[in-house]
């Protein structure tokens, strides 16, 4: 499959590593060059890069592997590029204030990843996965389960059932063990 990452950065890299591994063509993308061209260094040349805008007309599916107050930013640049394809949104509701994380209060009294869908807008097939692990564990975990190893588990979420029935190749070509959570609203 094509995956598009968006934001090559602590999460986007080790996702598109353990991606590539697995068999898929990735594309990284992020609005500073130099942060794509070390994405696609640590692949050892099997993904390649671009712009944002590039990643989106490349991919089936597309990583917004950005933080959380960059999400709203990054969808509106992304614009109607993004409708009718599949989104993974691994992103949390956590910013960073004086070099410590801090969790932000989701508005509406939403789940984040239903937020995240009305800023998106209904046409988005958004699918959240991959945001219940820190970037590095993410990376041994996948790794381990690539290569023969115990799978951890990795949870997903979305109202779209063709969305996610995509997705779940994914999930597990990166080494995990893929576990419906439910819909949007049932996400952590």
């Amino acid at each position: 499959m094509r995956v598009a990452i968006v934001g090559s950065g602590r999460l986007g890299v080790p996702l598109g590593r353990l991606l590539s591994t697995g068999g898929h063509e990735v594309f990284f993308s992020d609005a500073d060059p130099s942060r794509v061209a070390a994405a696609t260094a640590a692949t050892a040349g099997r993904a390649r890069g671009g712009t944002p805008s590039e990643a989106v007309r490349f991919g089936e599916v597309i990583v917004l592997a950005v933080g959380w107050e960059a999400f709203r930013a990054v969808s509106a640049e992304l614009g109607d590029a993004l409708s009718g394809k599949i989104v993974v949104d691994p992103s949390n509701p956590i910013a960073e204030r004086d070099g410590l994380a801090v969790v932000v209060a989701v508005p509406g009294g939403l789940t984040s990843p239903q937020y995240q869908q009305r800023v998106l807008g209904e046409e988005v097939r958004l699918v959240r996965t991959f945001n219940t692990k820190y970037s590095k564990e993410l990376l041994t975990l996948g790794t381990v389960g690539q290569r023969g190893g115990a799978r951890a588990d990795m949870p997903y979420w979305g109202d779209d059932d063709a969305a996610k029935k995509e997705v779940v190749p994914l999930i597990e070509d990166a080494g995990f063990t893929a576990i419906d959570g439910g819909g949007l609203s049932e996400a952590r």
